[in-house]
């Protein structure tokens, strides 16, 4: 079952914003730090549930959610750069959730993964490689483990939103933000308030809102509810590589916006998961249900 031209067009979107959080979170992390930012965007995203009904899935499912997607994958991520790994590494080291995303869809739903497709995955994964090589770092073990924790929690995530069949996920991107904040927060009382709370707060300037603002309501609410949806009506190998293009739309949009020069090696992985992109959406190469 192929992605129908909306739905690629859809994913192809969801991908765009979630890269363009790239550029725009650069900007605010240099005035706040990165895990009392991501407390601000799901606390901005929950501000939703006034307007927005609840779905009707249950509430632990939402809790669930909200810890996997939010409080977990962007807690860990950010805990890792305190072992030793850079937040460039990390933003791109998570992102292979993708292949966590389609080796737990294996189990939990029965897909299989024809060989093509493997073979395009393998090749989206040798670019993925290849940007993380160009970093030219050695990293803390621990870092990268975290990293490793944050893109499991990611793909777990991601294959529960699949489970949830046919609820509004308008509704569930929005409910689910509900169970990031408060884990999020203490996180961030712990590791960056450095003894006052107050801090915080005085690094919130009109570049971080807008920053808050888009990553809230585009990059959270928006896509999330986009990203089930395709979850739910694809198997999971004809979904999950896009999201391997978020870097890559990344690293364009901070070279255009920002001035950051792209490397032949950053050039290369991103062909390569262009071309792995477009061999796991090959006709003959798509995921069926066992």
């Amino acid at each position: 079952m192929t992605l129908s031209p909306r739905d690629f067009l859809l994913a192809i979107l969801a991908a765009l914003i979630w890269g363009a959080t790239f550029p725009i979170s650069a900007v605010a992390l240099q005035s706040t730090p990165p895990i009392f930012f991501a407390f601000l965007r799901f606390l901005c995203a929950a501000d939703f549930v006034l307007v927005i009904p609840r779905p009707t899935v249950p509430w632990s499912k939402l809790f669930l959610l909200g810890l996997l997607l939010g409080a977990g994958q962007y807690g860990f991520m950010f805990v890792s750069m305190t072992k030793g790994i850079s937040a460039g590494l990390a933003s791109l080291l998570v992102h292979s959730q993708a292949f966590f995303t389609i080796l737990i869809a294996m189990l939990a739903f029965s897909e299989r993964l024809h060989r093509r497709s493997a073979a395009a995955l393998i090749l989206a994964l040798a670019g993925l490689a290849f940007l993380a090589v160009d970093r030219g770092e050695s990293d803390a073990i621990a870092g990268l483990l975290l990293v490793l924790i944050a893109a499991l929690c990611g793909a777990a995530g991601n294959n529960l939103l699949k489970s949830l069949g046919k609820a509004d996920m308008l509704g569930v991107a929005v409910w689910m933000s509900l169970a990031a904040p408060l884990p999020l927060l203490l996180l961030s009382l712990k590791l960056e308030a450095e003894g006052s709370p107050w801090l915080l707060l005085h690094t919130i300037s009109w570049e971080v809102a807008a920053a808050v603002g888009y990553s809230a309501i585009l990059a959270t609410v928006l896509v999330f509810a986009i990203w089930g949806r395709l979850l739910t009506r694809y198997p999971a190998a004809q979904v999950a590589p896009f999201f391997l293009l978020v870097p890559v739309f990344g690293m364009a949009l901070s070279a255009l916006t920002l001035g950051e020069r792209l490397s032949l090696l950053q050039i290369a992985g991103a062909l390569l998961i262009f071309v792995g992109l477009a061999f796991a959406l090959w006709p003959r190469g798509v995921v069926s249900r066992a």
